[in-house]
């Protein structure tokens, strides 16, 4: 049987700034994770897709963190990540704390 190679993950948190598309990680085709988890903050992030120099022009809603949700409702996970640069951004307008957990 032959082994697979291991992988090293990578926790980042980045802040999302005023409401503007924030890059999260750049394209790499040999990435096979990615959560993303928005527990820090009550508010919903979009999340989407685009190129290195180029933001997304739509994504998908991960809702904040409240009294009522539980961590997996805040987290959303990747079992074949996407080549693309990934790319966030909050809904309102304050900075808003995001974690990033990936392999590179």
């Amino acid at each position: 049987m032959r082994e697979a190679p291991n992988a090293t993950l990578k926790h980042i948190t980045v802040t999302l700034t005023g409401g503007n598309w924030t890059k999260l990680i750049d394209t790499n085709v040999q990435r096979t994770y990615l959560m993303i988890q928005n527990n820090a903050d009550s508010h919903q992030i979009e999340v989407g897709f685009g190129t290195n120099t180029t933001a997304p022009t739509s994504g998908f809603v991960i809702d904040g963190a409240t009294s009522n949700h539980k961590t997996h409702e805040v987290t959303f996970q990747f079992n074949v990540a996407p080549i693309n640069a990934v790319w966030a951004k909050a809904e309102d307008i304050h900075d808003h704390p995001l974690h990033v957990v990936y392999d590179d």
